[in-house]
């Protein structure tokens, strides 16, 4: 009932009326009714409806800290806060005693350049200024490397400059044609070992060759091709164990060359290899996550011994894996943060990308063997035409965040393991416009030395089970990316729930919360120089060289080999 009834007694109408009863039919209604008591349907277990939107759920919220280790010890060569500014009359200037001598160019240098947690600079040289003890970066300074825009880098507008791209890129399909990698990995070197004091064959390839004693490899290209044994790997002092293996033939039996491959054989199938492409993720709301999808802070009280500050980042859109499968047409199990240096306001050069190889001194011989440059060697690539040592072929010659794809890494591949095993990641080059094109009369250049750093970082959001299924024609429900190995055997690995226990493995767990999943990771970023101890001929040492390493001997001594035999 809506509304009040009122109703006037007869005494207040007139002096000579009565109050009568009166009678009113009201009719009583309702908007709300009780519920029933015995018409219950279901029990709600909310653990079991929590874990069924967990495992459903596409989003992925993606938050992480950079925590970087850098250096600009390969500084420019003129300009502001270079090389040639130490001829400067400023700096030339001897202390209390400006008048009666000058530095010389070198003196100049030893005097003044100085280097403090990894950063090279200088402390101010005007003795008569207050601020005798500030502390200035050469160019490029440490505030062209950081993750926040740098608001000191004159632009347009005074708008701040973006150093570096982060993006989320996952894996989507194959290189297999490229020359390092196509019907096998290209040897690089032979060497004679000794092996049970037996004289025997090493054999090198670029990437990590995940071979162990008992393994049998199949040789192609050479002069004596046929399947062997591993009966070894490393060197006989022990190094290189990862890219050297040992088989049962005298060195002088076997010459490589162009077209000389390595393939892993297991269980009778030969691997197969190939670089993995990577490309941008979507988000909940585009069908490609944007530049603009993420912010940067700087992490209040939180630097690294370094004194450099650590930062963090977020993206903004809910990551959408959903209908995305990978390279093998699986279901997404990985994702990666790649991050993409800009050229700083017209500060660095491009960025080319390739692979990290340890040393050996025939990748020096690209200048005659010239297929060896084939070899995206990280290392070997640069810009200067007229250095000693040409450039290797970069995977990619201009990398830029707008790209369609990306090359990830050098992957090895068997049917009958279901598995991708890693080889080898990939990795950016860059360097300063200034390095590459510019020389004075007193600072000789161009110089070829650059900086690179690994390009993508894995975020595992799935896991697949350590155990291979197998079934028949005949078999039902087998996953879309079943392998049919061509003998009536139909081979798998699951696909784990988040949060499953898998006995060979530490499982993926992760908060949900919102209706995401929320990822966070420590990045350690560190930034490499191309030749550091003067290996790879890039090394520039002419007047004023540029800082060289010292090498650290191992405190602790290394078993040399096994004994095979």
């Amino acid at each position: 009932m809506d509304q009040k009834v009122t109703q006037i007694l007869g005494t207040y109408k007139s002096k000579e009326d009565v109050n009568t009863d009166t009678y009113l039919k009201v009719q009583l209604n309702g908007d709300e009714r009780l519920l029933p008591t015995n018409d219950i349907n279901k029990v709600l277990d909310l653990t079991v409806q929590f874990d069924k939107e967990r495992q459903s759920c596409p989003y992925y919220r993606i938050i992480g800290k950079i925590n970087p280790a850098i250096s600009n010890v390969l500084f420019n060569l003129s300009g502001n806060d270079s090389w040639n500014m130490f001829n400067n009359p400023l700096f030339t200037k001897t202390p209390y005693n400006s008048d009666k001598s000058l530095y010389s160019f070198t003196d100049s240098i030893k005097a003044h350049l100085k280097e403090i947690d990894g950063w090279y600079g200088y402390f101010d040289p005007d003795i008569n200024r207050a601020r005798l003890c500030n502390f200035y970066d050469m160019e490029p300074k440490r505030t062209r490397f950081s993750f926040i825009p740098d608001i000191t880098n004159p632009v347009t507008n005074s708008a701040p400059v973006k150093n570096w791209e982060l993006t989320i890129t996952y894996p989507y399909t194959a290189d297999t044609k490229h020359p390092m990698i196509k019907d096998g990995i290209l040897m690089v070197d032979v060497k004679s070992v000794t092996v049970g004091g037996r004289v025997m064959t090493a054999l090198s390839i670029p990437v990590f060759h995940n071979l162990v004693e008992g393994d049998t490899v199949r040789i192609t290209g050479t002069t004596n091709d046929n399947d062997y044994e591993v009966k070894r790997v490393g060197l006989d002092n022990g190094d290189l164990k990862r890219t050297y293996f040992c088989i049962d033939i005298l060195p002088t039996s076997i010459t490589i060359g162009a077209n000389s491959r390595m393939i892993k054989v297991v269980n009778e199938f030969p691997c197969q290899y190939y670089f993995r492409k990577f490309k941008k993720i979507k988000t909940k709301s585009t069908p490609v996550i944007e530049t603009d999808d993420y912010e940067v802070y700087n992490l209040a009280f939180s630097e690294n011994i370094y004194t450099d500050p650590v930062t963090e980042f977020v993206f903004n859109e809910d990551i959408d894996v959903s209908d995305l499968v990978d390279n093998l047409n699986r279901p997404l199990s990985e994702l990666y943060l790649t991050a993409i240096k800009t050229s700083s306001n017209g500060i660095f050069s491009h960025v080319s990308s390739g692979i990290e190889v340890p040393f050996i001194a025939e990748y020096n011989s690209g200048n005659v063997n010239t297929y060896l440059k084939n070899i995206p060697v990280i290392q070997k690539i640069h810009n200067v035409p007229s250095a000693p040592s040409q450039t290797f072929n970069a995977l990619e010659l201009n990398v830029n965040v707008n790209d369609a794809d990306f090359y990830g890494d050098v992957v090895e591949y068997n049917i009958t393991t279901v598995q991708e095993v890693v080889l080898s990641d990939v990795y950016y080059r860059f360097s300063t416009v200034d390095r590459e094109q510019n020389s004075t009369a007193m600072v000789a250049g161009p110089r070829p030395e650059g900086y690179y750093h690994k390009a993508h970082t894995l975020i595992r959001i799935r896991d697949f089970s350590a155990y291979i299924e197998e079934g028949d024609i005949n078999t039902v429900d087998m996953p879309a990316y079943t392998v049919n190995l061509g003998d009536g055997r139909y081979i798998w690995r699951d696909l784990l729930n988040i949060g499953s226990t898998d006995i060979k493995k530490t499982y993926v767990d992760y908060p949900f919360v919102n209706g995401s999943h929320y990822m966070f990771q420590n990045y350690c970023f560190d930034i490499r120089r191309q030749d550091p101890f003067d290996n790879w001929d890039l090394y520039f040492s002419a007047f004023p060289p540029d800082p060289i390493g010292n090498t650290m001997n191992n405190k602790f001594k290394v078993k040399s080999a096994n004994n095979a035999c």
